[in-house]
């Protein structure tokens, strides 16, 4: 079993959306395991992690290792999640000269996989148990 990572969520502030806006947005990338994990934790720690910081308008980044919760393994190493306020700050983003250099160091350390979704809060529903069945 790894060892969680300590220390690794950034914010700039938190999500928040304005009259003139949407929602917020969450870009997730799912890393699949990788062949050297100590040389992936090191490029994605150190060069890459840098490189995200930079999109413009990026309110937080989330970075958790993935370990399954059963005898059963699971196909991913690391899940990261990139807020924004707007679907468009994302795009933007993704077009900046940040987003298109991370982009392209994706081959320099995720040489078995990346699957990106993209998630905003309209359709994401928040349930606390004490609000299902009487609890």
């Amino acid at each position: 079993m790894r060892p969680p990572i300590s220390g690794r969520t950034t914010s700039r502030s938190t999500p928040t959306t304005s009259p003139n806006s949407s929602v917020p947005v969450r870009l997730i990338a799912l890393y699949q395991a990788p062949a050297d994990p100590e040389a992936f934790d090191r490029h994605y720690h150190e060069v890459h992690t840098p490189i995200v910081l930079r999109y413009p308008k990026l309110r937080q980044l989330i970075v958790g290792n993935v370990e399954p919760m059963g005898p059963r393994s699971v196909p991913y190493y690391l899940a990261t999640q990139m807020i924004f306020d707007t679907r468009e700050d994302l795009d933007a983003a993704m077009a900046s000269e940040a987003g298109i250099e991370s982009g392209r160091d994706l081959r320099n350390f995720a040489d078995a996989g990346v699957t990106l979704y993209v998630a905003d809060d309209a359709s994401t529903s928040v349930v606390r148990p004490d609000q299902v069945g009487g609890g």
